[in-house]
């Protein structure tokens, strides 16, 4: 099946003026719940107002890394993205983005964030798909809870998997595929082939393409079968697909799970969910169903606050928080 893809990468500048847009998006995701973050902001050297923000949860190193590799104030920052994808879904908007990013929002959308008081209904997700070690693997990671399920998994073959990390953009129970698969050829078999026609031997006309820096020659498939799928970059996606075995590259591009695994995946994730795939993530890991909180987190209005840091401060600068205070806290 076509599906329809956001954009996926851009290049903007930090001076452009709908920033100021942007920011506000992002603190309406926050506000709700659908970014777990909670903004800080500290006072720097030359009297700048600089902001950082901090998980409302414990998060694995890997995580952390992903975190740090973009800016928040990226308009196409998958996490904010995903945010974002996770509001439209939940108020039944469609699921796209802004023309940049979260930037340039369609003008429902816009009315839609301006106007929203309901929360994520949902636990904050993250898929990290591991190449290596092998076997390759997908790990499930849950807001407050931890690692909660993994398994075996397949990518896609001559690194038709690239690695990166995109939000979840469109789901189905069940659909069909249709694409061209490619099939390695040997570099000898074409220097066979292209001495034989330069002889003048009758052959039939076979067209060889490159991909990925490898000879192919491209299959035609349509899998009018395929389930729980979880559309992320484009035409790839997480999804069942039945192999006698998993943990290694196999795909033409999509991350492949057993059926059982992919059912259960389809069921704890949502829309705007982020997967990673990364050829080796860092570690270590924490086990499946690690407690990272003795109780999940209740969400309930929030009252914020400016606190000094005195620890983080110094005689040229003032490091200010903001943090959440109880109701009675904020009336005084």
């Amino acid at each position: 099946m076509l599906v329809p893809a956001p954009p996926t990468a851009a290049v903007i500048s930090s001076a452009s003026p709908t920033v100021l847009q942007a920011r506000k998006v992002r603190h309406i995701l926050i506000r709700l719940h659908y970014l777990p973050l909670i903004p800080e902001d500290y006072l720097g050297a030359h009297g700048h107002i600089h902001k950082t923000y901090q998980w409302r949860f414990k998060i694995p190193r890997a995580l952390q890394a992903l975190a740090a590799s973009d800016s928040w104030q990226d308009p196409w920052n998958p996490l904010v993205l995903g945010a974002l994808y996770q509001f439209e879904a939940v108020h039944n908007l469609p699921i796209v983005p802004g023309g940049m990013g979260i930037r340039g929002l369609p003008l429902n959308i816009e009315k839609a964030l301006l106007h929203a008081k309901k929360t994520d209904p949902d636990p904050w997700t993250w898929i990290l798909v591991t190449k290596f070690p092998r076997p390759e693997e997908i790990h499930l990671f849950m807001g407050g809870r931890g690692w909660i399920f993994q398994s075996k998994a397949n990518t896609g073959v001559m690194h038709a998997t690239p690695d990166g990390t995109w939000p979840v953009y469109a789901r189905d129970t069940h659909t069909a595929m249709v694409g061209r698969f490619p099939i390695p050829v040997p570099h000898a078999q074409i220097r066979l082939y292209e001495a034989a026609k330069s002889a003048g031997y009758a052959l039939h006309s076979v067209h060889y393409s490159r991909y990925h820096h490898h000879w192919v020659q491209y299959q035609h498939y349509d899998d009018p079968d395929i389930r729980w799928v979880n559309y992320f970059d484009r035409g790839r996606a997480v999804h069942f697909y039945p192999r006698a075995n998993y943990g290694f590259p196999q795909s033409a591009g999509c991350v492949e799970l057993p059926k059982s695994a992919a059912h259960k995946v389809y069921g704890l994730i949502h829309y705007g969910t982020p997967v990673t795939v990364s050829h080796a993530a860092i570690g270590p890991w924490d086990p499946p169903g690690s407690k990272y909180l003795k109780q999940p987190l209740n969400i309930k209005p929030i009252h914020l606050a400016y606190r000094e840091i005195a620890a983080k401060s110094t005689a040229l600068s003032v490091h200010l928080q903001l943090v959440e205070t109880s109701a009675s806290d904020a009336n005084h």
